[in-house]
């Protein structure tokens, strides 16, 4: 066989496994390209505005959380946004109990397959104060991208203090010390006494 042949040949043969690996219906997907938080969210309700674009997505899921771990909402259902290119505003997500005027809430959306997966679905986060609507973190991206929970949310934003443990810790000021004390004997040393 020449070269054209087996080329052809080949691509035959892979059409023909991918087909039989993925009969029915075709794959989801769903890729996020904007989060905010809807103008009518607040302590009641922690709404989203999303932005996205999906072909064949199947669910929509969502969750909203304090920072005390408590689950305020939750669901998932089939989606109406199946096939869709744009911003849909106010993805619902109502709370129960309604939260108290200082609370922070964190809420979180997917839009793709289920079981989600990054190849096929969406997310969608935001954790706000919910009397002031001030956000602290917002994410999108393919699942698995974002935080889920308030809890989590904080994990983000927590400062970290890069050690490996309390001796490197300890090693690392005393390592700074003496560098300090290093430079100003130099410095000192430069400079003439009068």
């Amino acid at each position: 066989m020449g070269r054209v042949a087996q080329s052809g040949w080949i691509l035959c043969v892979f059409a023909v496994l991918a087909s039989a690996l993925s009969p029915g219906e075709a794959a989801a997907s769903a890729v996020a390209q904007g989060v905010a938080l809807n103008p009518a969210a607040g302590c009641s309700n922690g709404n989203l505005d999303i932005t996205l674009t999906t072909v064949g997505a199947q669910r929509e899921g969502w969750r909203a959380t304090t920072l005390s771990g408590s689950t305020i909402s939750q669901g998932e259902v089939p989606t109406g946004l199946v096939t869709f290119s744009g911003t849909f505003t106010s993805f619902q997500i109502v709370f129960s109990p309604a939260q108290a005027a200082d609370s922070q809430v964190a809420s979180y959306a997917y839009v793709g397959a289920t079981p989600p997966s990054a190849n096929d679905t969406a997310e969608f986060f935001v954790f706000y104060k919910c009397s002031t609507r001030e956000v602290l973190l917002s994410c999108y991206g393919p699942y698995g991208t974002c935080p889920q929970t308030a809890q989590q949310a904080v994990a983000v934003l927590a400062p970290k203090v890069p050690t490996q443990g309390p001796l490197a810790l300890v090693s690392t000021a005393l390592l700074l010390a003496a560098a300090g004390g290093f430079a100003l004997f130099r410095h000192r040393a430069a400079v003439p006494s009068r």
